[in-house]
């Protein structure tokens, strides 16, 4: 059901606690194989944003806090994408050479998102437990529940056989098998068109096709548990990921918000009925951008043939009026779905609050196309929702985002033009190109979701309900309980 939206802080108090966990990690564990912070480096995979390479500065500070309190040298933290700047390094496979010489003589590469929380004393006696002359994946391991599209249908005949880390908890490589990756990566690199899931996809070259390494379930991994020392007294957790959505102020008004549903009149009562009937009903401001005038929705007739697929001009258009139309000037914030895109209208207010509308924000969940080569560039799925503040929308037309056909795929183009002209794609695993059973369970479970998208083979009053309506409905009730008390104190 939908969860809770208790906000969980964690600033600063991991950093108070280091003491503690480094005088209990000796009552903790037995002795082993020797590791210390100067085997260990710690690469958070970092973002551009100003926004999201604060909150990895964060946690390298508290990393590089738990080292000092352990009195021991040699604890490098890196941003990964202060290092390493070229514009695929996210999905880490390109970097793996320039890894291997940069650090050549640590024993483990400790991978990380940039919120994960890490007990490094705690960690570095997990460590203690592994062989390091052997080639060694570590993680938290999820498994797909069916055969997935964002995997490419891969080990279809068992999705279970199949193992990959959930990033969130952190996962390690020992040098062992870095030194492997490296030289695969070198010798003969992926040919690597989309990057889609960044976890699937690096488990799968680790384990060249049954030839490599296996992921090695470490349950001191977790992204749904307590990094707290009397949590991993019972054997639990080093590591953390918070599950509430970070919300930095009150969240963003919906009247600076406008929702431009992309639809056509082949679903004006199948999809846009769908959406009247679930997050449109909380949403104050929404457009349907149609081939037709519908008076009965209402929608709005762009003057755009109608396509299968691609829909670039129409993107391009609803882009146009956002900058160009008077009477949408209010808006600071466009959002940009299609017709079959289930979400929740609160959950992304909260999540806006972060963001500066004044700044270039392209925010959505990001995929990659074309990093195993030199012309690589990061786009936003366009059926998780894009997102685009007033400036960027500014900075798109401005500088002559164009469309050299009606369907050209929008998100695509789009994300072509991003890299041209140095807007930064920004990525929130909180958007989802695809439908819940396509995602491993085990990571939808630690995190709020703010979309999905397609309604073939299930239920979308189903989804939105278990996923989003409590918040939503809950959001709504409060703005109306807030308006009643505003009214009773002008009286």
């Amino acid at each position: 059901m939908a969860t809770s939206m208790k906000l969980f802080l964690f600033t600063g108090t991991i950093v108070t606690l280091s003491t503690l966990w480094t005088s209990l990690s000796v009552e903790i564990f037995e002795e082993g194989h020797s590791v210390t912070v100067k085997d260990v480096v710690f690469l958070i995979r970092s973002q551009q944003s100003s926004v999201h390479a604060k909150r990895a500065e964060k946690s390298k500070e508290r990393i590089e806090s738990q080292c000092k309190q352990l009195n021991q040298a040699g604890c490098d933290v890196v941003l990964i994408h202060e290092k390493y700047q070229s514009i695929g390094s996210w999905i880490l496979l390109p970097i793996f050479p320039s890894l291997e010489n940069d650090f050549p003589k640590k024993k483990w590469l400790f991978f990380c998102e940039e919120e994960t929380q890490v007990n490094v004393a705690g960690l570095l006696e997990v460590l203690k437990k592994y062989d390091t002359s052997k080639p060694l994946l570590l993680g938290k391991a999820l498994v797909d529940q069916v055969p997935s599209i964002i995997h490419h249908y891969k080990f279809h005949e068992d999705v279970t056989k199949f193992k990959f880390p959930d990033f969130e908890a952190g996962w390690l490589i020992n040098r062992k098998l870095l030194q492997i990756i490296a030289r695969r990566w070198k010798e003969e690199p992926a040919d690597i068109n989309f990057s889609i899931d960044i976890k699937h996809e690096v488990a799968v070259f680790i384990w060249d096709e049954g030839n490599g390494s296996n992921l090695i379930n470490v349950p001191e991994l977790c992204s749904d548990g307590s990094p707290l020392p009397r949590e991993y007294k019972k054997g639990k957790c080093v590591t953390q990921h918070h599950k509430e959505i970070a919300q930095c102020e009150e969240s963003v008004p919906q009247e600076k918000v406008l929702f431009a549903v992309k639809t056509c009149q082949k679903f004006h009562k199948s999809r846009v009925k769908v959406v009247l009937n679930t997050w449109g009903q909380f949403a104050d401001n929404v457009i349907y951008y149609s081939d037709v005038k519908d008076d009965s929705i209402p929608t709005v007739d762009v003057n755009i043939p109608n396509v299968e697929r691609g829909h670039c001009s129409k993107t391009l258009e609803i882009l146009k009026r956002f900058l160009e139309d008077e009477k949408q000037a209010k808006y600071l914030w466009l959002i940009i779905v299609d017709d079959d895109t289930i979400l929740s209208v609160s959950r992304l207010m909260k999540l806006l609050s972060c963001y500066d509308p004044t700044e270039e924000i392209f925010l959505g969940e990001r995929y990659g196309y074309g990093h195993g080569r030199m012309f690589g560039y990061d786009y936003i799925t366009g059926g998780g929702g894009m997102v685009f503040s007033r400036q960027a929308v500014s900075s798109f037309i401005k500088k002559g985002l164009r469309c050299s056909k009606h369907d050209d795929p929008d998100d695509m183009i789009i994300g072509m033009y991003a890299k041209s002209f140095s807007i930064p794609v920004i990525h929130s695993p909180l958007f989802h190109q695809s439908q819940p059973q396509q995602y491993a369970l085990g990571f939808l479970e630690h995190q709020t979701p703010v979309s999905f998208h397609k309604h073939t083979n299930l239920d979308p009053y189903e989804v939105y309900t278990i996923w989003f309506y409590a918040d939503d409905e809950s959001a709504a009730r409060d703005e109306q309980n807030s308006i009643k008390t505003s009214k009773k104190e002008e009286l």
